[in-house]
C-alpha cells in the first residue's frame, strides 16, 4: 500500500510542477502582449530636408528616436547637411520609442541623388 501512495504523490507532484508552469507560461504570455499593445501610435514626420537639430526636435515632440545611417561617428555630419532619406516613411503609423533610421547628404558633395 506505501508503494502505491508513493506513486500517488509523485504523479501529483509532477502534476501540480506542469500546473505551475503552464500558469507561469500562460501569464508572462499575457503580460508580454498587454506590454507589446500599450502605448500609442504616432505618424512619422517628414524629416527630408530637415537638419539634424529639426530633426531630433521634431522626433522628440512625437516620442520617437533617431539613428543616423551611413555615418560612423555623428560629429562628421558636415555643418548644412540636410536629410535625403528616411525609413520608415513620412506618415507610416508606428508605436512611440520607435527608431527612425536617416541618411545625410552632404551639401559640399557633388554627388546628387539618382532620381531612379
Amino acid at each position: 500500500m506505501s508503494t502505491r501512495f508513493a506513486y500517488i504523490v509523485i504523479v501529483l507532484k509532477r502534476l501540480l510542477t506542469v500546473g505551475l508552469l503552464a500558469f507561469i507560461f500562460s501569464f508572462s504570455l499575457i503580460a508580454v502582449t498587454c506590454f507589446a499593445l500599450r502605448g500609442r501610435t504616432v505618424e512619422v514626420p517628414n524629416l527630408v530636408g530637415k537638419s539634424k537639430v529639426e530633426a531630433e526636435k521634431e522626433l522628440d515632440e512625437a516620442g520617437l528616436r533617431i539613428k543616423i545611417i551611413g555615418i560612423t561617428d555623428q560629429k562628421e555630419i558636415p555643418a548644412g547637411a540636410s536629410i535625403s532619406e528616411q525609413t520608415p516613411a513620412a506618415g507610416t503609423t508606428v508605436k512611440t520609442g520607435y527608431q527612425v533610421r536617416v541618411s545625410f547628404l552632404d551639401p559640399t558633395s557633388s554627388a546628387a541623388p539618382s532620381g531612379n
